[in-house]
């Protein structure tokens, strides 16, 4: 059950996002939103995998192939979209996809203290700014 939660795949309909200039602030929402979308189903599942799940050689295989991918995805879109101005890319794909990951992951396990939509706005908005290099 934990591989499959860790084991999503790519994000969503990545080819048919819009990368045109203004939209980067739409993409970092599509980000976003797959991540909620993809912690929304069992905060209980949530709550053991911080908790108390445990790291079989399997598990962290998956999880590393999974987060190799997701950054390798992610670090595209950053590449072929002209709004994006931080210098090094795969960094800041790293940064993001991990931000968006680790966050949703623990707000999602306890949707009480932050609620969704709140949460996706504020990630928005921040991984948004640090992408544009905005102060």
């Amino acid at each position: 059950m934990l591989v499959q939660h860790i084991d999503r795949g790519t994000l969503a309909q990545a080819d048919q996002l819009d990368l045109s200039p203004g939209s980067l602030r739409q993409l970092v929402r599509a980000l976003v939103r797959d991540a909620i979308d993809n912690h929304d189903d069992d905060p209980q599942l949530l709550r053991i995998m911080i908790e108390q799940a445990p790291m079989s050689r399997e598990l962290l295989d998956t999880i590393d192939r999974h987060e190799r991918t997701r950054v390798a995805q992610v670090r595209d879109l950053l590449a072929r979209h002209p709004d994006v101005t931080v210098r090094d890319l795969t960094t800041a794909a790293e940064l993001i996809t991990f931000t968006i990951e680790m966050n949703t992951h623990k707000h999602m396990a306890d949707p009480r203290t932050i609620p969704a939509g709140t949460l996706e706005s504020e990630l928005v908005d921040m991984v948004t700014r640090y992408l544009r290099g905005n102060p």
